[in-house]
């Protein structure tokens, strides 16, 4: 009976223990075909695009190889390896038993195998073989065998086994290749052993500008910054990478003025990261705005931004409320082919939403051909956001379907319970917040106890949000108790607000917004003592309020207007304050009233009252959008606090009268006014 030459079990293999000929006998090929043409076949194959058909491909290669009986070429076994362990295919074990066939393999077949386990992300297997490397008597590891092996010593956290590779580089003479020299310098760096590199980066065998950049890069992980500017500074040549690791480290520390100068003053040609370190370290930062502007740079430079410069620049549009330049990213996308991936599908539903247009989300969320959990958390929580709760269960339960079978995660978890949260929807939200351990085995944590307070609290149920706190099985943090001193306020229970805001000014004594959260509880049950202390508080601690804001994009330029802003740098001073006056001027004829209560201070002039509150952010953004767009147009306003009662009422009484439809997105949620109505129906 014949037998079958598959790759599976590997017949034709003689084990190295079966095989004792030195290098010099080893069998030659009994074929006619020569070394290249093997080797053009197997590169060939894995070439392939088509992965199932290069892998069938590449086992009928190997069957060649072994009828030929050209196995026994290192060059060729180390090829044939390299070609299994090729991450298309995922078969890491098959290539490593095709090693395993290999006899007495040479430092090239060893090397192949140690890099294509580190490119497996196996530290430990690359550290584990390079030993047997080292016991092997006729394979001698080279400047090629240490990068790779100081890399997975790194990403090991294996400090001991680095110190000994870095022994044996030392014994071998290689201190002076500068591939393992950088390689070193991180793996030192990575442990926190920065004196040990720096004294491998000094050794006096000289450096090269990818060596000072390790080493400018592992101060930076260590977040000694002042020591990497000092080194940057000393260079006599700076690279393109040293540049993007400074820019990089300035932004992770918060010092943006420093990276946007080294940014501003580079003086050799920017690449895709330096782009991508500025943009990414402003928007980390908040400054979202400062982000899109460099961005703009870019396009005024004719660079073509890569996808993940999109994705980070979408997340500013949605944060801003930049929406015209959101679409144009959306544009660009689809006029240059770009694969509309996971990541940047769910960008762009999320810009989407946070923007207003809750059918755009929908519509890019229905076409990407690839989801994962976070781009149905990202509609999800779009939903909820504009008060869609029924619409953000129902995508819940279609996410669980068996032909989608997506487990949701703590954060699906966190988006619906805020959704039931706007909507008042108690019990479906304690349901949930059940189902959550019962159902799916997902433990909930502090966030999302903190939403079932808020769920509770906006409900008016105080005493029973009071008794979910004292039942958790953690203690509460500030975000809890911040959810119940808001429930506080938005129902006038003065006395169970001034308890929760005591405890809360100890735990964040620096948190400006606990201070205006209480000051406003006291404030709307005329208590003005109340006030007077907890102003005397902050003015004792040095704590000063975030000023209300509101943004409105124009033309693809953002406008920001802060509440009592003087616009006295704005050009368009006089115009926005007169078509402010028109406008609650034609409010009060329609039966308008400022709701005083709303005023912070104690106040005794009704008069005062109303100039206090004619100026807030929201105010001076409509009257800026009446002057700059045609009658008629949507207004789209994004604040960075919650919108207060006065300014509700006066938005929906604007969008009767004017006929305008006014969209403003606050710090919790989205308000669609139209025709003296709002979304919320005033349960926000």
């Amino acid at each position: 009976m014949g037998t079958t030459t598959t790759t599976t079990n590997l017949p034709h293999h003689p084990k190295p223990a079966e095989n004792n000929s030195s290098t010099t006998t080893r069998t030659r090929p009994t074929s006619q075909i020569s070394q290249k043409t093997i080797l053009e076949i197997l590169n060939s194959r894995v070439n392939s695009k088509a992965t199932t058909t290069s892998l069938q491909q590449l086992r009928q290669a190997h069957a060649m190889v072994l009828k030929s009986g050209h196995f026994q070429d290192h060059y060729v076994a180390g090829t044939l390896v390299k070609c299994y362990a090729n991450p298309r295919f995922g078969d890491l074990d098959f290539a490593l038993k095709v090693f395993d066939h290999v006899t007495k393999p040479n430092v090239f077949v060893w090397n192949v195998v140690l890099k294509s386990c580190l490119e497996h992300n196996q530290p430990w297997r690359v550290i584990c073989l390079y030993y047997k490397m080292v016991e092997a008597s006729d394979s001698n590891a080279n400047k090629f065998t240490y990068p790779g092996v100081f890399k997975a010593c790194a990403v090991a956290d294996a400090e001991e086994e680095g110190v000994q590779v870095h022994g044996h580089v030392v014994k071998r003479g290689l201190r002076g290749d500068l591939h393992i020299k950088s390689s070193a310098i991180q793996m030192y760096a990575k442990f926190g052993r920065v004196m040990e590199a720096r004294r491998i980066l000094d050794d006096g065998l000289g450096s090269d500008t990818i060596c000072w950049n390790a080493m400018i890069d592992g101060y930076l992980k260590c977040e000694d910054i002042d020591s990497a500017h000092e080194l940057f500074s000393s260079m006599t040549e700076r690279s393109v990478g040293s540049y993007n690791s400074m820019i990089s480290g300035f932004a992770k520390l918060g010092r943006y003025e420093e990276a946007r100068k080294l940014f501003d003053g580079m003086s050799i040609d920017k690449d895709e990261i330096t782009w991508s370190a500025i943009i990414d370290g402003y928007i980390k930062g908040g400054y979202y705005k400062e982000a899109l502007e460099i961005f703009n740079q870019m396009q005024r430079e004719q660079i073509r931004p890569k996808k993940f410069v999109l994705s980070s620049v979408l997340s500013a549009c949605a944060n801003v409320g930049a929406l015209d330049q959101g679409k144009w990213i959306h544009a660009y996308v689809k006029r240059n082919s770009i694969f509309v991936d996971a990541v940047l599908g769910t960008a762009l539903v999320d810009m989407y939403a946070k923007c207003g247009r809750l059918d755009m989300a929908w519509e890019v969320f229905e076409n990407m051909k690839v989801k994962e959990v976070f781009s149905w958390n990202a509609m999800i929580g779009g939903l909820a956001i504009h008060g869609r709760a029924e619409d953000a269960i129902e995508l819940f339960l279609k996410m669980q379907q068996e032909e989608i079978s997506m487990r949701p995660d703590g954060v699906t978890f966190l988006c619906i319970l805020n959704a039931c949260a706007h909507a008042g929807m108690v019990e479906r939200g304690l349901r949930l917040l059940s189902y959550m351990k019962t159902r799916f085995g997902i433990e909930p944590e502090i966030e999302h106890y903190g939403s079932a307070v808020d769920l509770l609290g906006r409900a008016g149920l105080l005493a029973e949000a009071k008794e979910l706190i004292d039942s958790m099985p953690m203690q509460p943090n500030a975000a809890v108790l911040g959810a119940l001193l808001g429930a506080c306020r938005k129902h006038g229970k003065v006395e169970l607000g001034e308890r929760v805001g005591e405890i809360l000014l100890e735990m964040e004594p620096e948190n400006s917004g606990r201070y205006t959260l209480l000051s406003n509880i006291y404030a709307k049950g005329g208590r003005w003592d109340g006030v007077a202390n907890v102003r005397k508080l902050m003015k004792e601690r040095g704590i000063k309020t975030n000023p209300g804001s509101s943004m409105i994009d124009l033309g693809g330029v953002v406008h920001e207007f802060k509440v009592g802003d003087g616009l006295d740098s704005h050009p368009q001073v006089k115009e926005i304050y007169l078509e402010l006056e028109k406008i609650i001027e034609r409010l009060k004829m329609e039966g308008y009233s400022p709701n005083s209560s709303q005023v912070l201070l104690d106040i005794e002039e009704e008069e005062e009252k109303e100039t206090a509150l004619k100026y807030h952010s929201e105010k001076l953004t409509i009257a800026f959008g009446f002057i700059n767009t045609e009658p008629g147009t949507t207004i789209r306003i994004v604040k960075n606090l919650r919108v207060c009662e006065d300014c509700h009422s006066a938005t929906k009484l604007i969008s009767q009268v004017f006929n305008r439809d006014i969209i403003v997105r606050d710090r919790v949620r989205y308000h669609y006014f139209r025709n003296g109505k709002c979304s919320c129906n005033d349960f926000w």
